[in-house]
Order: structure tokens, then C-alpha cells, then sequence
């Protein structure tokens, strides 16, 4: 007579089934998290680099401009102010910068899916790591 219930074989082999393809998710999403990340700090060095360039270029075409145009002691006091602007300017886009730049911890869904993983299969077989 044949048994209805699997065997230990079976149930072993759908077991690992079950682990290779949690397994094979979790590389997928780990795949994805490290191609989001790569993409979020190409984007961000690529503006940062724009927006140092085009406000070193504004500041350098206004310094000469004022030094061309105005008389001596106006353009040298324009000049003390703008130096004054330029670096408020630059230590507020700094920390602009600093606040923006924190994001998620990198690879933190996949631990997070790791750890319910681990409790599923804590569930499924009865057995606490802890112990």
C-alpha cells in the first residue's frame, strides 16, 4: 500500500526547492538594490558637477564685470560683498547637499526580507535559532 503522505526525501527536496528560490529572489533583489543605488549617486555627481561649474563660471563673468565697470573703491567694495555672498552661498549649498545625500541604507529591504525569511522557516519547522 502506498503511503498519501510525502516522504522525507520529498519533503527535504521541496525544502531546498523552496531555499533556492528564496535564494534566487533575494540575489535578484540584491541585483536590483545595487543598480538603484548606482544610478542615485551617478545622477547626483553628474548635478553636483553642473551646478559647481555653471556657478563658478556665473561668479568669475560677474567678478570681471564688475571690476571693468564700476569705479575703483565702488568695485572693491562690490567685490568684498560678493566674496562675502559667494561664501554664505557656498557653506548653505554644502549643507544643503549633506541633508539631501542620506538615503535609505543600502541592501536594507533585502535584510529586512532576509529576517521574515528566516522567521518563515523558523515557523514552518518549529525550530528557534535562539535556543
Amino acid at each position: 500500500m502506498i503511503s498519501a503522505t510525502p516522504s522525507f526525501a520529498e519533503r527535504s527536496r521541496a525544502l531546498l526547492r523552496q531555499l533556492l528560490a528564496m535564494g534566487q529572489t533575494r540575489l535578484e533583489m540584491l541585483g536590483l538594490e545595487v543598480e538603484k543605488e548606482v544610478g542615485a549617486l551617478g545622477r547626483e555627481l553628474r548635478l553636483a558637477a553642473i551646478c559647481i561649474i555653471a556657478a563658478w563660471l556665473a561668479g568669475t563673468a560677474m567678478v570681471l564685470w564688475i571690476a571693468l565697470v564700476f569705479p575703483r573703491p565702488v568695485g572693491l567694495w562690490i567685490l568684498g560683498v560678493l566674496c562675502l555672498v559667494f561664501a554664505a552661498t557656498s557653506f548653505l549649498t554644502w549643507r544643503v547637499l549633506q541633508r539631501t545625500t542620506k538615503r535609505e541604507r543600502i541592501f536594507s529591504r533585502l535584510a529586512d526580507q532576509l529576517r521574515q525569511d528566516a522567521k518563515a522557516l523558523e515557523n514552518l519547522t518549529g525550530v528557534d535559532e535562539r535556543d
